[in-house]
């Protein structure tokens, strides 16, 4: 069975976690602003009914995830220096 290409606020709330009320406030800035903001839409004239393609939905998550340039942390694997663990003494008889 393959995956639906439309998809609809609840089956996009449900397969990415996306909230609806989230989808809504994004389509209420790009009309605001004039410029896209979130997935594409698709809104058929005269309803209160909104579809979203997957690929929309997929590249959206792609291109605006947050992506930081952070350097990795110094590996102190090969470090063959002894550990600073506290060693206890063994008992005497």
């Amino acid at each position: 069975m393959s995956k639906p290409i439309l998809l609809k606020p609840t089956d996009i709330e449900a397969e990415y976690g996306i909230k609806k009320r989230a989808l809504a406030y994004m389509r209420e800035c790009t009309i605001d602003k004039g410029t896209q903001v979130g997935p594409v839409w698709i809104n058929p004239k005269d309803t209160n009914i909104y579809l979203y393609r997957r690929e929309s939905i997929e590249e959206w998550l792609i291109r605006d995830t947050v992506k930081f340039d952070v350097p990795e942390l110094q590996n102190d694997k090969n470090d063959k220096s002894e550990q600073n663990i506290l060693k206890y003494q063994k008992k005497t008889k």
